[in-house]
């Protein structure tokens, strides 16, 4: 309904498009609506077996002693199937344990579609901040292009050099279209979240943020329970085994016992009638589902064995990840960056005093904006990699000590 949906402005917030994709993300609510339907098979499961009425008229409208209707005799049973292997307990826990594992997908699909969108809104930051510093970048070579024009009328510098910085701008403008173009796609791709076709938002609202301390990899590990994938194996357990008790129980016949009343008009008199009927278990007593569902349960155990080993192996490489981007974020603003603008600055200062000649600039300008691309690069993945190691654990990093 309207009321339960996330108004999108110009300028997108991070808090925003996560509301918006819980709220609206068909997948999410798929998945909200298999909770329900097991909680409705729970109820279905923990009723009673309907009672029969059995109705019956015979000895009327034949021949002989039998026709007409004065020698008819009516019989009026009810009966009631008592559950003797416990098949209602049996079923009412199999399905409980099938309605928490819902519960978990649930979960897992909740926090796929949150690490999901954190994923790409970092990847819109990355893009959105890239398209901008492609800007600045056309605005330098720009710059120095007019530089370098002005020089050549004044008889200074020789005609090459300003079609090299020509050269070198148009191609500045390629990488600004295609930047724009990856800005597009982000955007798309974020918005798609919600199901929207077309993003409303112009613009993202924050930064990438940055390193801090990473708590060692051993303690990290300790919180793997708390992923809803390996967390849901348990449940999963308990589910097996009550379907394997739910297989033994239905392999015990239930009764059905009965009582009613019978009228027989040619004697013009009625009697009581009870009765009980027992399936006799010679051929079937469940024995192949009993097996299957052994099996099963074995199954489901090596499953579980194979999942946690799995998600062990994730994290270790998410953690990996998660440490070589932070070295590389921390390296590169800590001594590249500040060496590359130095230089550049230098060389700038060199040309315009005829130190230096364009290629110094512009190796200068190259190697400037090619660290700044690589330190967005770094600083997103360091962000990507947060977020993924937070989905492999459910707990954010924020939460343990790196001490």
């Amino acid at each position: 309904d309207t009321a339960s949906r996330v108004t999108i402005s110009d300028t997108l917030t991070f808090s925003d498009a996560l509301s918006k994709a819980l709220l609206e993300n068909s997948r999410l609510q798929s998945y909200g609506w298999q909770v329900r339907v097991k909680e409705a098979e729970r109820i279905q499961a923990s009723l009673l077996p309907n009672p029969q009425l059995n109705a019956e008229m015979e000895n009327f409208g034949g021949t002989g002693p039998f026709e007409g209707y004065g020698g008819r005799e009516v019989t009026v049973k009810l009966g009631q199937k008592i559950l003797l292997g416990a098949d209602r307990l049996k079923r009412k826990q199999f399905a409980g344990a099938t309605k928490e594992l819902a519960g978990w997908d649930y979960e897992a699909q909740r926090l796929d579609v949150l690490t999901g969108v954190t994923k790409a809104y970092i990847s819109a930051l990355e893009a959105q901040r890239q398209w901008q510093q492609q800007k600045d970048l056309v605005d330098v070579a720009q710059n120095l292009y007019n530089s370098i024009s002005a020089q050549v009328k004044a008889g200074k510098v020789s005609k090459l050099a300003q079609t090299k910085a020509q050269v070198e701008l148009s191609r500045a403008k390629i990488d600004l279209e295609n930047a724009r173009n990856q800005w597009e796609s982000a955007r798309s791709s974020l918005a798609s979240y919600w199901g929207s076709e077309q993003p409303q938002f112009k613009q993202l609202k924050g930064e990438l943020s940055m390193p801090s301390d990473i708590p060692e990899y051993a303690k990290v590990q300790t919180y793997i329970q708390r992923n809803p994938d390996v967390a849901r194996w348990a449940t999963e357990l308990q589910q097996r085994e009550s379907a394997l008790e739910l297989a033994q129980a239905r392999g015990i016949p239930d009764i059905t016992v009965s009582g009613g009343y019978k009228r027989a008009e040619d004697l013009g008199a009625s009697a009581a009638i009870v009765g009980v009927s027992i399936p006799l278990p010679f051929f079937d007593r469940n024995q192949g589902n009993i097996k299957a569902a052994k099996y099963e349960l074995s199954r489901v155990q090596t499953q579980r064995e194979a999942a946690v080993t799995q998600t062990y192996k994730a994290l270790q490489a998410a953690y990996n990840r998660l440490d070589a981007a932070a070295h590389e974020v921390n390296q590169l603003q800590k001594q590249v960056l500040p060496g590359a603008k130095t230089a550049f600055e230098a060389a700038q200062t060199g040309y315009r005093q005829g130190k230096f000649d364009y290629l110094e600039v512009l190796d200068a300008q190259r190697t400037l904006f090619s660290t700044r691309t690589r330190y967005i690069q770094a600083l997103a993945e360091y962000n990507r990699a947060v977020a993924e190691v937070e989905r492999l654990i459910g707990t954010p990093l924020s939460e343990i000590s790196a001490n």
